[in-house]
């Protein structure tokens, strides 16, 4: 292929040139947000047939969209929006994006220099409207032929460098004049682009960066050797590949180290990993064996247990070493002592090999074991008998209903904390937005999920999280693998029953858990969504089974009453006390 040199304008030429560079990067999706001023970008990325295109009409459940997209997909996704406040809405899909690693490219079209803090309409200052969020902000001037190709071309890989190949997001702002449609004939800028030659045959980007790390203990400051000896323990945090939570399954049978996995490691439930870490940590005989360990060795991070945690960030380890492929400081409580940067299935594989048991101890390894079973038997007796639905019986239940190869989105506030406590069994690939943990943009990150995997997923989320984004049920409508949105409709906050606030219950119902007596039937009919509202545990199972093999999206709403989950979390804990 190569790059044409007759466009409609300058304005469309560099417009090309972005799409373009951003194609030969690796970026494959285009989330588009309707707007005039990105008319050039809307129009060119319309012709390129080697983007897959979604368009949705809210920015900032587009922005959500293509952070589940990039997340799934694991490659850079683009968003294309219009100048003003659509920019600003793009602002908490980025913040998210950037505290979970997830890279996107953020293409924003703006007003030129000479409409900007003068009244003109739309115009608002772009610059650095995300702050530091994004790995790099390219501010681009408006399009002259004063300014050779090579320009753009080599500020864009670096921006790229600096952000997503670091797994953080860029932004390319776009300053556009008038004309911004096609007038008339195209116009010939091969003179402009003849010193390109070569890129305008080629398919690589004009500048390759390598940024490849080297995978060493060169500075490490103790011998492996010397760190496995000892208790030690496995963190299993967020980790997004399989490949690196198989390795690092086989890494903890190496070492004989008890494994503690999150629900985001894809590792939860599985035959190495010590089950229910945080309600392990809720019960002192539990919490008693873990705090023996004097050593830890973290793969992932923004772990959904507080009390795990809290544990880690208040131990006084000898050593604590964590492994990640990002720089970013992931470390509440100060006190890591050795940083392992580069890929994590490489580094895991590279350290089973340098690994044996022999410095390990199984018979505390054994009685943690021992403990852990007692917790799950436990868990599995606590709502074994016949009755309603509640979301400890969701949290507990909810992966053993989902079929082989499904996946698996949890939303925040009280779904993942349930999930992460009680659930039973593994659930194949689990997604959630646990950068910032806010309740926002969820339903549309949960839809870019489901496109990139292209297999039956479910989603669960609070009543809250679906209200707040209403909106993103336009882009369930056009998903075409089967999804479940499944909304735990408890009528307000319900995490904040968990607060210690009931000397005050008034102020708690008004300010906290905020009931709005609202149901999610008018909404998903609104959408034209197929809607459920099943009230039995076998009704719940066969409508799991039923969605998971028909194409499209269905909602899901369990009715809860207010304040039972909070109820049954600390019957557990109380439950919990006795074990030992």
């Amino acid at each position: 292929m190569t790059f044409p040199t007759r466009h409609p304008s300058l304005n469309f030429l560099w417009s090309a040139l972005i799409l373009e560079e951003l194609s030969r990067l690796g970026v494959e999706q285009v989330c588009i947000a309707p707007g005039s001023r990105s008319a050039p970008l809307t129009l060119v990325a319309a012709e390129y047939s080697q983007f897959e295109k979604h368009v949705h009409f809210d920015e900032r459940g587009l922005g959500f969209f293509a952070l589940g997209l990039a997340k799934s997909t694991r490659k850079p996704v683009a968003v294309i929006t219009t100048s003003g406040t659509a920019v600003a809405n793009l602002y908490p899909a980025i913040i998210e994006a950037r505290q979970s690693g997830v890279p996107l490219v953020i293409v924003t079209a703006d007003r030129p220099l000479e409409l900007i803090d003068c009244g003109a309409n739309q115009a608002i200052e772009q610059q650095d409207i995300y702050a530091g969020y994004p790995g790099a902000a390219l501010k681009l001037p408006t399009p002259d032929e004063n300014i050779p190709p090579s320009w753009l071309l080599t500020s864009i890989d670096q921006a790229f460098a600096r952000s997503c190949q670091q797994g953080l997001p860029m932004h390319i702002n776009c300053m556009f004049r008038e004309p911004l449609y096609p007038e008339g004939r195209a116009h010939d800028f091969s003179g402009y682009l003849s010193r390109l030659s070569f890129w305008c045959s080629a398919r690589t980007p004009h500048t390759v960066y390598d940024t490849e790390m080297n995978i060493s203990l060169n500075k490490c400051p103790v011998g492996w050797s010397d760190f496995t000896t000892g208790k030690g323990l496995i963190i299993a945090g967020r980790i997004n590949e399989q490949e690196s939570a198989e390795a690092l399954a086989g890494l903890a049978q190496a070492l004989g180290w008890p494994l503690l996995a999150d629900l985001q490691s894809q590792l939860y439930g599985h035959p190495s990993a010590i089950p229910h870490p945080d309600l392990l940590l809720a019960s002192k005989a539990g919490k008693a064996l873990l705090s023996q360990a004097d050593r830890i060795l973290q793969v992932g991070a923004h772990l959904v247990s507080k009390r795990l945690d809290k544990f880690i960030s208040s131990g006084e380890w000898q050593h604590y070493w964590m492994v990640g492929q990002a720089f970013r400081r992931m470390d509440t409580g100060h006190c890591q002592t050795y940083r392992l940067v580069g890929p994590v299935a490489d580094y895991c594989r590279m350290l089973a090999e340098l690994s044996d048991a022999q410095g390990s101890d199984p018979l505390w390894k054994g009685q943690i074991e021992q403990l852990s079973q007692s917790v799950h038997t436990l868990v599995a007796r606590l709502d074994s008998t016949p009755g309603s639905l509640t979301e400890r019986w969701l949290g507990t239940y909810l992966t053993k209903l989902l079929p082989d190869d499904s996946c698996l989105f949890v939303g925040n506030s009280l779904p993942v904390r349930l999930l992460d406590m009680f659930s039973l069994a593994p659930a194949g690939q689990v997604y959630a937005n646990r950068g910032a943990s806010g309740i926002d943009g969820l339903v549309a990150t949960a839809a870019g999920c489901a496109v990139g995997e292209k297999k039956f997923m479910v989603a669960v989320v609070g009543d809250l999280s679906f209200l707040h984004d209403l909106n993103s049920l336009q882009l369930l409508r056009q998903l075409n693998s089967p999804f479940a949105l499944l909304v735990i409709n408890n009528d307000g906050g319900g995490i904040f029953n968990l607060l210690p606030v009931e000397d005050r219950p008034e102020a708690a119902q008004k300010y906290f858990v905020s009931p709005h007596g609202l149901i999610a039937r008018q909404a998903a009919e609104m959408f034209g969504l197929p809607y459920h509202q099943p009230d039995s545990r076998e009704t719940l199972a066969a409508l799991l089974k039923q969605v998971s093999q028909k194409p499209g999206a269905s909602v899901i709403e369990v009715m809860t009453r207010p304040g039972q989950a909070a109820e049954q979390i600390k019957q557990a804990l109380s439950q919990l006390e006795m074990l030992s």
